[in-house]
């Protein structure tokens, strides 16, 4: 009986102690961003980045900076670079373990295509290709344009004038010694 009476008051001193329970760890702190959506596809520069945060007093950081907390509740301005984009936000309280969270954002940009209308061929691919988009060649003006004395200059392009694209995007420059 004594044995059996050592081996309980044995665990119950382990387990007083913390002996086999693991030590509880800290609550940690939640984020959950409400704007924009993860993966959104933007045009603007800059976006402003909002979410909540728990516990209300936590301090929150977007790309490293500080966000403004309002009950709860967080924002930032944040810059964007052309292309994909990570956004990842922290959060810290008192006596709680750090909160993360982040979102992809693409910010699209596109080029106007230009008007080309009767530049050399030469010059309208090297315009193109600066505003990082692909360019086809087309030969026009029918039958006898090879025979005719002047230079092929740029007759009509392919989406025309004024058109939006995404960088990489192909337009197709037509080009004939006489556009008629």
């Amino acid at each position: 009986m004594r044995v059996v009476l050592a081996t309980v008051v044995g665990l119950l001193g382990l387990s007083a102690c913390g002996g086999d329970e693991p030590p509880r760890p800290e609550p940690r702190v939640t984020v959950r961003l409400t704007e924009p959506a993860d993966a959104a596809v933007v045009r603007s520069r800059a976006v402003e980045i909002a979410g909540e945060v728990r516990p209300a007093d936590a301090s929150v950081t977007v790309l490293g900076r500080d966000a403004s907390v309002t009950d709860g509740r967080f924002s930032l301005r944040v810059s964007l670079q052309p292309g994909a984009n990570i956004v990842d936000v922290a959060a810290t309280a008192p006596n709680r373990r750090a909160g993360f969270a982040a979102l992809r954002i693409v910010r699209e940009v596109r080029v106007r295509v230009p008007d080309l209308t009767g530049r050399d061929a030469d010059a309208a691919t090297q315009q193109l290709a600066a505003l990082g988009l692909q360019v086809e060649l087309r030969r026009g003006g029918g039958l006898f344009d090879p025979l005719l004395p002047s230079e092929p200059t740029v007759c009509e392009t392919r989406p025309g004038p004024g058109a939006s694209l995404l960088p990489g995007s192909t337009v197709e420059v037509v080009v004939a010694r006489s556009c008629g």
